[in-house]
């Protein structure tokens, strides 16, 4: 009797999310595509750490006032967790997100490195429409009864 060995999985093609880039990697591949401020003061920390700090929400889906901001050198939080928020709202808003990801993604799709089979759609920050009710199944009732 023959035993046979045991088979070792295929490596696969692909990484883990990014939830944290290297301040080289954010250059090169996302500031391109944000709209940065083109008057007013700069920000002092970049675009770099509110990013990731953008990324931390994300992926783990806290609420934005929980955000753990690290201390900066006069030992108060860099950034505010609004002005984490703010930059979200803003880059959403004028696709800067959006060119980014697609950016991203591109690439991996035209080399048929892309696996849709891994994707997981969320729909928690899924704006609905008003008056849902009016759109419910024919069967939902929302009228009182008369006694």
């Amino acid at each position: 009797m023959t035993k046979t060995p045991p088979q070792t999985a295929a490596t696969p093609d692909y990484t883990a999310i990014p939830v944290q880039l290297s301040a080289r990697e954010f250059k090169e591949f996302i500031l391109p595509h944000l709209s940065l401020p083109k008057r007013g003061p700069q920000c002092t920390s970049g675009s770099h750490k509110p990013f990731n700090y953008l990324l931390k929400v994300l992926y783990t889906g806290m609420q934005w006032k929980e955000l753990p901001l690290a201390p900066g050198p006069e030992g108060k939080a860099e950034l505010h967790y609004t002005g984490v928020f703010k930059l979200f709202g803003r880059w959403a808003e004028d696709g800067s997100l959006h060119r980014a990801f697609m950016a991203s993604v591109t690439p991996l799709d035209s080399t048929k490195k892309l696996d849709l089979s891994l994707l997981h759609g969320d729909g928690s920050n899924t704006v609905v429409q008003k008056g849902g009710t009016r759109s419910a199944t024919a069967g939902t009732s929302t009228r009182r009864r008369r006694k």
